[in-house]
């Protein structure tokens, strides 16, 4: 079987998530050394540093060839996928991409938004020439 060779832009959501880290860590052993209900107050920077570690590791967008992936920062949200030819219209506003696309298999119309202000600068303006290329017959 004979693999496609794609060319697939992938694009993170990493503004202030390090901040985010560096935060947690502080705050977690300010909290060791407090001596305070430790049960409690040790869980939450625990919690909130495992999601800015995950959050730093995933891939918020994925373009492909002929497809667009957009997961949300929100754990438990799942991953939206779409072809380009399902794509009906693209909006660009000032911190997000609304996209209209049909989805075929409930064959209803649906719109995505995809807030751009977990992006930094440079992952930002790589992602909005990215679909102003692919996908500028969509435009609005």
């Amino acid at each position: 079987m004979e693999s496609q060779n794609q060319n697939i832009e992938q694009f993170q959501a990493r503004r202030n998530v390090i901040f985010l880290m560096i935060v947690c860590i502080i705050v977690f052993f300010m909290l060791l050394i407090l001596p305070i209900g430790k049960n409690v107050s040790l869980v939450l920077p625990l919690i909130l540093l495992f999601r800015a570690i995950w959050q730093f590791n995933m891939i918020y967008i994925s373009i492909g060839d002929d497809y667009i992936t957009y997961r949300p920062t929100a754990p438990l949200k799942g991953s939206v996928s779409m072809l380009f030819e399902e794509i009906s219209s693209i909006d660009y506003q000032k911190n997000k991409v609304i996209i209209n696309y049909k989805n075929k298999i409930s064959n209803k119309e649906e719109t995505v938004k995809i807030p751009l202000s977990v992006m930094e600068d440079e992952a930002k303006e790589k992602l909005l020439t990215t679909l102003h290329t692919v996908l500028k017959d969509k435009e609005q």
